[in-house]
């Protein structure tokens, strides 16, 4: 009898069949009946279904075995297409923490709440297990083109799945996952464990660079990484070769959806070992005592991207480059900072110092508060970076020039579902508007978020759901792109500047 639970539920229906065949065509057919029926499930039941013809559960006994059968069906099969082929290898973020903090029940019900909202996303066709390194796997073909684009949309749509909370009994918690992407055609002597082993390099990667990234795979994902006496070794000539350089991420107004500015940020663009994470070699700067050289070296970089962008055409306002408490001690910075400016033909007012909240919270040094009013002077802006994770008094904030505040990710993540997160900004908003200062909301990752500031009254934005950093070159396409849609982004959330009124 395991036949019937293994999946021929129906046949628990024989006995009403039969006396419906009774009553219908007498004794001699229903006798017939009754001997065909069991029979032909018997034979059923010993060709059990190709676990990969249609959509399983996460919880599949052996998931990287059926993974892999799944796509050696596919990268065998002649006639698919090898660039519609691909894995995504999705990581829940913090998963430890969670697990020390809320036990082994509460992971449990994550995984399984994330598996359902999973299951609802993707096609009936697609395979999800669980992962070996990730989290769960995800098989995809029959992508449609193009398909890296189409991936990343189908990320989003996955780590949006998460928006909402998950719930057991009183207690809430938000999620986020890290997904690494490979497709089969970008993997060198491809098998399926080849491409699951790519997924899983891209999704490493993405880690690297904080929680809810998205990395699609390249070569250098899957390179053994390198350990920091080797770095150590490189990165001092990499500033010097041009190999660290700085990407831009824009900020645009909520008012009126114009590009405000960029920020620069660094970069280190190996030679064999790809794009390596500021991360892994930031601290190997600070290590080195070449943080000033990094500044310097940044600070040429956005300085010259910014007149290429006025040689363009393209009306830019402004470049913001950070700056660490080191740097800030150097008393001839005020100087320095003047003579690149007149290197570069442009005036005080185009160029914005970050700094961090914690320099100026924590700061007794003197020379930093004279520099940045000298630098203030000058005509630059200075903006008061991750605003809200440290404990800075508005006199601080008086006494350093400070002309904008960055609030922090960790503020205004869900701000569009978190009613005390709402209340929190609209009162760090209006004590900015009371003091003239502007703000900017750092690390806005969805379109809800950036309505949801934009009605608060927040004056700018930044982040992933505007663009990720991209290299000067991406930026003298983005730029004109981006304008075409301006008109759109400044409606998201529109609201008379100055209302501040949580909704």
């Amino acid at each position: 009898m395991a036949w019937i639970t293994a999946g021929y539920r129906p046949i628990a229906f024989i006995p009403l069949l039969l006396a419906a065949t009774h009553w219908v065509a007498g004794e001699q057919i229903m006798i017939a009946v009754a001997a065909v029926l069991p029979a032909a499930a018997v034979l059923l039941s010993l060709f059990p279904e190709r676990p990969f013809t249609s959509h399983l559960r996460p919880t599949t006994p052996y998931p990287l075995e059926v993974a892999e059968a799944w796509l050696e069906s596919r990268i065998s099969d002649t006639d698919s297409e090898l660039t519609q082929v691909a894995v995504m290898a999705i990581k829940v973020d913090g998963l430890d923490l969670l697990e020390e903090r809320l036990g082994f029940s509460m992971d449990d019900t994550i995984m399984q709440e994330f598996s359902s909202r999973l299951g609802k996303i993707l096609r009936q066709s697609d395979l999800v297990t669980r992962g070996k390194k990730s989290d769960f796997l995800v098989c995809l073909s029959g992508m449609r083109a193009p398909e890296s684009e189409n991936l990343l949309h189908l990320s989003r749509r996955i780590q949006s799945c998460l928006d909402e909370p998950i719930k057991k009994g009183n207690v809430r918690v938000y999620c986020t996952v890290t997904i690494g992407i490979a497709r089969a055609s970008q993997v060198e002597d491809l098998m399926p464990s080849s491409l699951i082993h790519a997924a899983d390099s891209a999704n490493r990667s993405a880690r690297k660079d904080g929680p809810g990234g998205v990395r699609i795979f390249k070569t250098a994902y899957g390179k053994p990484p390198s350990n920091d006496n080797d770095l150590l070794e490189e990165v001092a000539m990499a500033l010097e070769n041009g190999q660290i350089i700085a990407w831009y991420q824009p900020q645009v107004s909520t008012h009126t959806g114009a590009i405000t500015g960029f920020e620069a940020l660094a970069r280190w663009e190996h030679p064999t070992r790809g794009l390596i994470s500021p991360v892994s070699f930031l601290s190997l700067i600070d290590r080195l005592g070449l943080s000033q050289r990094l500044s310097e070296v940044v600070l040429t970089h956005a300085l010259s991207t910014l007149r290429t962008w006025d040689r363009a055409g393209f009306d830019v306002p402004s470049i913001s480059v950070n700056y660490s408490s080191d740097e800030l001690k150097n008393p001839r910075l005020p100087e320095f900072l003047r003579w690149e400016l007149d290197r570069f033909e442009l005036t005080s007012d185009r160029l914005t110092l970050e700094v961090l909240e914690n320099v100026i919270a924590e700061s007794q040094d003197d020379i930093i508060a004279q520099n940045l009013k000298a630098i203030s002077d000058m005509g630059c802006r200075i903006d008061l970076d991750d605003f809200g994770t440290s404990y800075t008094s508005i006199l601080n904030i008086r006494k350093f020039s400070v002309s904008r505040l960055k609030i922090d990710r960790q503020l205004i993540s869900r701000v569009d579902r978190d009613e005390e997160q709402r209340r929190l900004i609209s009162a760090l908003l209006a004590m900015a508007a009371e003091l003239g200062i502007e703000t900017l909301a750092e690390g806005v990752e969805t379109s809800a978020e950036h309505s949801m500031l934009a009605q608060l009254g927040c004056d700018h934005i930044q982040g992933f759901n505007l663009a990720r950093p991209m290299p000067r070159g991406d930026s003298l396409t983005w730029i004109p792109d981006y304008r075409l849609t301006c008109p759109a982004q400044a409606q998201l959330g529109k609201k008379p500047a100055g209302d501040n009124r949580v909704s």
